[in-house]
């Protein structure tokens, strides 16, 4: 099952030999092939020599070589200046894994016409970090949007307070304007996991956590920027609510104009979740449930849903494989469901600012709740 290092040059040899020129009327499938062939360079990214396997499965692992035996990768190094990968077929739909030069490796899925190189990515030297610690950025940066000088803090705690870098003593936040033209953001770091806290122009903050591949802006949501106020129906026609659907009563519903705990509320989800035992990996669940779309759906102008759907998202993660603490989730998701919302101030009318979804219940069963317009 082992392979020599003369195989694997011969190997190799053949399969570049095989590619044969490059042609200038592309078949149907070469772009595909090049997709395919940077899915699978991306994918051998995460392999080690103790990843699971299946016999027979052929991966490339730290620029070896790999081939699956008795469930468990065998590596074989390829010849000097060579390194493993994933390449397109020319002649016919697939990929082939061999050793090439990463130049050469490098212009044959150019050749296909798949961008962004072995990975298929803008930065091809993306960590597989890179995307969480954006979203991470952001989900600091939506929750520093809930925070003033005056809320509560642990000592020791930075924060952005209102554009200015933040420091918590005695309990008290102590802020530090930026600056000239710079503002305090949570920016993600770039050679290892997290974040940092540092004065930038908000331009340059947006294209920092872009380039990590995180969407929607400084906070997660964009669209909360550029979304107009618009007077609440309610608010408008001073008349009542239609009393056709049987509900709870809205008077049990608080919501205030603002509200300085929405950081906290988003904590102690991710606090729960990150101790879970479930896969807090795909989706992130543990940050886009909490800081993003947490404090986001808790928002004036967000969509009326938005806080229902959040709250069914963390039921479903407690209910989901290897969890261990489901009862204290799905306790929290209750909680978060009733937590009060804000409400817009237009024209001295405090009301709920817009559509409200109804029953303002956590649902347990898999019954759509029912979104009054």
């Amino acid at each position: 099952m082992y392979f020599t290092n003369a195989l694997i040059a011969s190997f190799s040899l053949a399969a570049l030999v095989s590619a044969g020129p490059l042609v200038e009327r592309r078949a149907a499938f070469t772009l595909q092939n090049g997709k395919d062939a940077q899915a699978l360079n991306a994918k051998f990214k995460g392999l080690s020599a103790s990843s699971p396997c299946t016999d027979g499965e052929n991966a490339c692992i730290n620029g070896a070589f790999a081939q699956c035996a008795n469930g468990k990768f065998v590596t074989t190094p390829c010849a000097g200046g060579l390194t493993c990968v994933a390449l397109p077929l020319v002649n016919s739909k697939g990929t082939s894994i061999t050793c090439d030069t990463e130049a050469d490796a490098k212009t044959r899925i150019a050749a296909s016409g798949a961008t962004g190189g072995l990975f298929g990515r803008d930065l091809e030297e993306r960590a597989e970090f890179t995307l969480a610690n954006g979203q991470d950025a952001q989900a600091l940066n939506a929750k520093f949007q809930t925070l003033s000088a005056s809320s509560s803090c642990t000592d020791g705690e930075n924060a952005c307070v209102n554009g200015a870098f933040a420091q918590c003593v005695g309990g008290q936040f102590q802020t530090t304007p930026c600056a000239g033209a710079t503002q305090c953001f949570a920016l993600p770091l770039v050679n290892s996991r997290g974040t940092s806290l540092t004065c930038d122009t908000q331009a340059d903050a947006e294209a920092r956590i872009a380039q990590t591949g995180a969407t929607g802006g400084l906070n997660g949501k964009r669209s909360l920027e550029a979304r107009a106020a618009t007077a609440p129906p309610a608010c408008a026609a001073k008349g009542k609510r239609s009393d056709r659907l049987t509900r709870r009563s809205e008077s049990g519903i608080a919501k205030r104009i603002a509200q300085n705990d929405l950081g906290a509320v988003a904590q102690s989800w991710q606090d729960l979740c990150l101790k879970s035992g479930g896969d807090t990996q795909t989706g992130d669940p543990c940050v886009q449930l909490a800081g993003i779309n947490g404090i986001n759906a808790l928002l004036a102008n967000s969509d009326p849903c938005a806080q229902q759907d959040n709250a069914d998202a963390m039921i479903d993660f407690a209910k989901s494989n290897g969890v261990t603490n489901k009862d204290a989730l799905i306790a929290n998701a209750v909680s978060y469901a009733k937590h009060p919302r804000n409400a817009l101030n237009i024209d001295g009318c405090h009301s709920r600012s817009t559509r409200r979804c109804q029953p303002w219940l956590v649902r347990f069963s898999r019954t759509r709740c029912l979104c009054i317009r």
